[in-house]
């Protein structure tokens, strides 16, 4: 599923309780079975604006953090959790994982804004016009319960259609087709 640049890259885009995590929990679940090593990116948009809490209250890796260590790392022989304080988006968080894992696909939760092409997730027409009017970008599909979108400029997924949708994308991909996927105005 890779292609020369690296990994196929699914973003996936929604607003909070749209969906988005049981879509991409669905499309990693789907992507591992047919044999892919699958990466997880999660943008958490609230970690943005609010204080830092993602080490462990009082560990080793939390101490050195608050001394001034700019990357921390957990590790044991069956793998290590990597933080790092350095600023940084999207294509900065591609690379390090292109750079830590060797994986065929990163499902990536979040960024709506975000230049790479993505998944909707919405409830109904509503919800995709708000998403386009809060700056959603690069939407090449889109996931919706039965009926809920009709007359989008996308192809429109079911929640339960998590290997058409892998293998739609997976088609797309190697066609180029999602390198500079822009929503049509």
């Amino acid at each position: 599923m890779r292609d020369a640049k690296g990994p196929v890259i699914i973003g996936i885009a929604g607003f909070s309780d749209s969906g988005k995590s049981c879509l991409a929990e669905a499309l990693v679940e789907e992507a591992a079975a047919q044999g892919l090593r699958v990466a997880y990116l999660k943008h958490d948009g609230h970690a943005d604006e609010a204080p830092d809490d993602w080490e462990k209250p009082g560990s080793d890796t939390a101490r050195a953090a608050a001394a001034g260590a700019s990357v921390t790392m957990v590790a044991s022989s069956r793998g290590f959790l990597l933080r790092s304080r350095q600023e940084g988006g999207f294509a900065e968080w591609f690379a390090a994982i292109r750079a830590v894992a060797d994986v065929d696909v990163v499902i990536a939760e979040g960024g709506k804004r975000a230049a790479h092409a993505k998944v909707a997730v919405v409830r109904g027409e509503g919800e995709w016009t708000q998403l386009l009017a809060a700056g959603a970008v690069a939407i090449a599909a889109a996931v919706a319960p039965d009926g809920a979108l009709t007359g989008i400029p996308v192809p429109v997924f079911r929640p339960h259609q998590a290997a058409d949708l892998l293998a739609w994308w997976r088609d797309r991909w190697r066609q180029g087709a999602l390198a500079a996927h822009v929503v049509p105005d």
